[in-house]
């Protein structure tokens, strides 16, 4: 079956590389600048595609000029995975099947980031779900679905391997299905939810919530972009942290002890134990070595 896969980010790449026997083209987004010396560099999604051989376009949006070459190719089907572009009607309309993979139990949590936010809200049970794509955003008829749980531990990365290992093997049955039964599905059921893009205020760290809240957010963040705070006016993030067992009702973001390994901030409910941060400018340390260096004291707050 001719695929024409659409994809942008590093959670695409594993899907591509799942259907490259297939694939004819991929369509990705522009080169942007990247790093100190912002030079403009590829995304992984074409990495991948030069690494492979498979030929390519890439588009701010797509329009004529684009259609016109993903009908050269006279496709199938269409794969899109964490593409972040509308596909028009215009584009949509060359195959009569287009079909999206989506990391969560649509109809909820549709939407831009969908890992992150069920993380942050403490899900415990989630799904891969290839939907159809349709006009409005991940409100497709469901193919095939498929659960998983999510632990309380579960960072981003720890979900994202759990869908990727999931969804790879679910988006070669959901293909198979296609071929054998055309592209029919299910439709969703309920008014469902929407995971919003997450912006710089998402990865502030209130800590007038309760630990648990904070600590949900610290995990769905890692390991990027990580959940942050101020300390003595520069900004740290916090990437690696625990509930913590004491039992103390200070002020929110005051730091309530310091241990050789780790130092307990109070929260709204609770205290959370951080085990791994990073300086304003400087690399990721251990607790351990970011009490050595900067020698926070009891009763410092995190603002």
């Amino acid at each position: 079956m001719k695929i024409v896969f659409f994809g942008s980010s590093d959670f695409s790449v594993p899907f591509l590389e799942s259907v490259k026997g297939d694939t004819v083209l991929v369509v990705t987004s522009p080169d942007r600048k990247k790093g100190r010396g912002k030079k403009l560099l590829p995304n992984p999604v074409k990495e991948k595609a030069m690494a492979l051989g498979i030929p390519f376009i890439t588009a701010e949006k797509l329009g004529e000029e684009e259609a016109q070459k993903i009908k050269s190719v006279s496709p199938e089907l269409f794969v899109v995975v964490s593409y972040g572009v509308i596909i028009p009607e215009s584009v949509l309309s060359i195959v009569n099947c287009a079909i999206n993979v989506h990391p969560s139990k649509v109809p909820y949590y549709r939407g831009a980031s969908p890992i992150i936010r069920q993380i942050m809200d403490g899900v415990k049970e989630s799904a891969v779900s290839i939907i159809k794509v349709s006009k409005r955003l991940d409100r497709g008829d469901i193919i095939l679905q498929r659960q998983f749980e999510i632990s309380e531990t579960d960072t981003r990365a720890d979900v994202e391997e759990k869908v990727i290992r999931i969804g790879t093997a679910l988006l070669k049955e959901a293909i198979e299905k296609v071929q054998a039964e055309g592209c029919t599905g299910v439709p969703q059921e309920g008014k469902g939810t929407y995971a919003k893009k997450i912006t710089k205020e998402d990865e502030k760290i209130d800590w007038g919530q309760p630990a648990l809240k904070v600590y949900n957010k610290v995990r769905a963040l890692y390991p990027s972009p990580c959940a942050y705070a101020f300390f003595r006016g520069k900004r740290v993030k916090v990437r690696k942290a625990l509930l913590s067992n004491d039992s103390s009702s200070g002020v929110p973001g005051s730091v309530v002890s310091v241990g050789k390994n780790e130092i307990v901030v109070q929260c709204g409910a609770g205290a959370l134990k951080l085990l791994e941060l990073q300086m304003e400018g400087r690399k990721p340390v251990s607790a351990r070595d970011f009490i050595n260096g900067v020698k926070p004291k009891v009763g410092e707050k995190f603002e």
